[in-house]
C-alpha cells in the first residue's frame, strides 16, 4: 500500500516538473518577443525626418536632378518639403502633386543676352542675385522654424541654409569656368563660390570621383565634399522606336525661346518623324501641336519624357549637366547645341566631342542635316555606369 502511494506521488511530481519546464520555455520566448516588439514600437514612435529641399530656378536641370533625391528620401519615410521658384516650382509641383508641400520663394530669374556678352549681362544682375541670396536665407529660416525642419538640402541656392539645423549644398560646379577674355578673374570668382559653399555643413557632388567633366567637379580647395554619383530621374526601358529625333528645349530666357524657334523651323521642314519638347511646365496643355510627322509638346512628365527619349533614335538638346546625366543613364546618342556664351555648356560639349561621345554645333551655325550626318561618327553614351549606392549611402549618413 505504501509502495503504491509512493509511486503515485512520484508519477505526479514528474508531470509537474515538465509543466514548469514548458512554462519557463514559453516565458523565455515571450520575453524575447516582447523585447523585439518593444524595439519595433520605439522605431515606429520615432518621428520621421522633416527635410527641406531648396532648388535653383536657373533652367529646369536643378529641379529634374532633385527628383531622384526626393524620391529616395520618401522611400525612407522622410517628410519632404520643396522651396523653389519659377518653372522649377511648376515642374516639381506637378511631379509631386499631393505628396510634397511646395513653398514658392523668391527667384533669381536670370536673363541671358540675345547674343554675345554673357559675362557683362550676368555682372549687371549680380546686385539682384545678392539680394535674393540674403532674402532666401531669411525665407528658409522661417520655413525651418514653422515646419520643424530637421535638415536642409540646397541645390545650388547659396542662401538656402539654416543656422539652426544641418544644411547640405549640392553642386557640380566646384570650379566655375570663365570665358577666355575673363580668365583673369576666375580665381576670385571661385574663391567667392567656395566661401558660399563653406556656409553649409558639406557639399554633395552629383558625380562619381572619376567624373566625365572632372574640370568642374575636382575639389581643389579642401571643401568638405561627398560624391553621390550621377543623378537621373529616368529608368532604362526597352521600347519600340517611334521617333527619328527628339528635340528638347531648356534653359533661361530668351535663349530657350531662340532654340525653340530655331528647332521648330528646321524640324517642320524635315521628312523625319520628330517631336519637340518646349520645356514650358507652366503651360496648361501637354501638347501644342500634333500631326502624323511632327509633334510639339509644351512639357512632358518624367514618365512621358522617359518613354519619349527611349522611343527616339537620337536626342537634340542643350548640353546642360542634368541633361547629359539623363542621356547617359539611358545610353542614348545625342547632338548638342550649347547655350551661346554659357561657358560650362561649351566646355561640356567640347569634352564630349573630344571623347568621341556626342557631336555639338554652335546655335548660330546649326544645320539639322549636317548635324545628323556628323553625329554618326560618335558612339553616344555607352560606357557610363550609374551607382545609386553612393546616393543611398549619403542619405544614410544624414538620417
Amino acid at each position: 500500500m505504501f509502495a503504491l502511494q509512493e509511486g503515485s506521488e512520484l508519477a505526479s511530481i514528474i508531470p509537474v516538473k515538465r509543466i514548469i519546464k514548458i512554462h519557463l520555455i514559453f516565458l523565455v520566448f515571450f520575453c524575447i518577443l516582447l523585447q523585439r516588439s518593444h524595439a519595433k514600437i520605439i522605431i515606429r514612435l520615432e518621428p520621421p525626418k522633416r527635410i527641406l529641399v531648396a532648388v535653383l530656378d536657373w533652367g529646369l536641370g536643378h529641379a529634374t536632378r532633385c527628383i531622384p533625391l526626393i524620391k529616395e528620401l520618401q522611400k525612407r519615410n522622410c517628410v519632404v518639403f520643396i522651396a523653389t521658384s519659377g518653372r522649377a516650382y511648376e515642374l516639381l509641383k506637378k511631379e509631386f502633386f499631393l505628396t510634397v508641400r511646395c513653398f514658392e520663394i523668391d527667384g533669381y530669374d536670370p536673363i541671358y543676352p540675345d547674343g554675345d556678352g554673357m559675362v557683362l549681362k550676368m555682372l549687371s544682375q549680380v546686385p539682384g542675385f545678392l539680394r535674393i541670396i540674403a532674402k532666401e536665407q531669411l525665407q528658409v529660416e522661417k520655413i525651418v522654424e514653422q515646419n520643424h525642419i530637421n535638415l536642409v538640402i540646397s541645390d545650388n541656392r547659396y542662401g538656402c541654409y539654416s543656422t539652426k539645423v544641418k544644411s547640405i549644398f549640392i553642386s557640380h560646379q566646384l570650379n566655375i569656368q570663365m570665358p577666355p577674355l575673363w580668365k583673369w578673374v576666375q580665381k576670385q570668382v571661385n574663391q567667392k563660390n567656395h566661401e558660399y559653399i563653406n556656409k553649409f555643413s558639406e557639399c554633395w557632388i552629383p558625380a562619381p570621383e572619376d567624373s566625365v567633366v572632372s574640370l568642374l567637379t575636382k575639389n581643389k580647395s579642401g571643401l568638405k565634399i561627398r560624391h553621390i554619383g550621377y543623378l537621373s530621374r529616368f529608368e532604362k526601358k526597352v521600347l519600340p522606336k517611334k521617333y527619328d529625333l527628339c528635340a528638347i528645349c531648356s534653359g533661361p530666357e530668351p535663349q530657350r525661346s531662340h532654340l525653340d524657334y530655331l528647332l521648330n523651323q528646321q524640324l517642320k521642314h524635315s521628312k523625319l518623324q520628330t517631336i519637340l519638347v518646349c520645356g514650358k511646365p507652366e503651360a496648361m496643355s501637354k501638347y501644342y501641336k500634333k500631326d502624323n510627322r511632327f509633334i510639339v509638346a509644351n512639357c512632358l512628365t518624367t514618365e512621358d519624357l522617359n518613354e519619349t527619349i527611349e522611343q527616339s533614335e537620337i536626342i537634340l538638346a542643350r548640353p546642360g549637366y542634368s541633361t547629359v546625366m539623363d542621356l547617359a543613364k539611358l545610353g542614348k546618342r545625342a547632338i548638342f547645341i550649347p547655350t551661346p556664351g554659357q561657358t560650362e555648356q561649351v566646355y561640356i560639349a567640347e569634352e564630349l566631342m573630344n571623347q568621341g561621345i556626342a557631336f555639338s554645333m554652335k546655335q548660330e551655325e546649326f544645320n539639322l542635316e549636317i548635324a545628323l550626318k556628323e553625329s554618326e561618327k560618335f558612339t553616344g553614351f555607352t560606357t557610363f555606369s550609374f551607382d545609386d549606392t553612393l546616393l543611398k549611402n549619403a542619405i544614410e549618413t544624414i538620417l
